[in-house]
């Protein structure tokens, strides 16, 4: 198998929905050799989906307009044999009988609201996003936690995506 370990954000699409800039995400995720046998023993992994809108200004640095944190834990139960996939700030729990169906379900991101209209002022500069994701490893385990940040099994993250933004 040649696939490559990481993340890896496909695409980023966004849209003004009435009065809120709605974005829509397909983020893939493959899994080291060592991170999968830590979820399989039941050790969680958390990841963080950080979002930013930024103006774009010419002369000085560019204006942060939004930031979101959007955090996700998956897990799996040796009991039950089920992947859980809980988003932390909403407390929503789905449960998978695969890892593939988990992975598939935490990477869409689906009609996220990100920013009232109102955020954006009525300036028609020049907007654009960031998304990016990774691996908390602040979250593992702390006798896991040394081994994560030397090795690179356990670099999971996503290079950062831009896209243009027009309101």
């Amino acid at each position: 198998m040649s696939e490559t370990k990481g993340i890896a954000i496909r695409y980023v699409t966004g849209a003004m929905i009435g009065n809120t800039y709605m974005v829509n995400a397909n983020i893939d995720y493959h899994f080291s050799a060592e991170a999968e046998k830590a979820l399989i023993h039941g050790v969680p992994l958390q990841f963080d989906t950080r979002i930013k809108v930024k103006n774009h200004r010419r002369w000085i640095w560019d204006k942060t307009i939004s930031a979101v944190l959007i955090t996700y834990k998956l897990q799996y139960h040796p009991l039950s044999g089920y992947y859980l996939v809980t988003n932390m700030h909403r407390g929503e729990r789905q449960q998978f009988r695969n890892l593939d169906d988990a992975t598939g379900y935490l990477g869409k991101l689906k009609n996220y609201p990100l920013m009232t209209r109102n955020a954006l002022g009525a300036d028609t500069g020049v907007y654009y996003g960031l998304i990016n994701v990774k691996l908390d490893i602040q979250s593992l385990p702390v006798p896991l936690r040394p081994l994560a940040y030397l090795s690179t099994q356990w670099r999971l993250s996503s290079p950062t995506y831009v896209w243009n933004i027009h309101p």
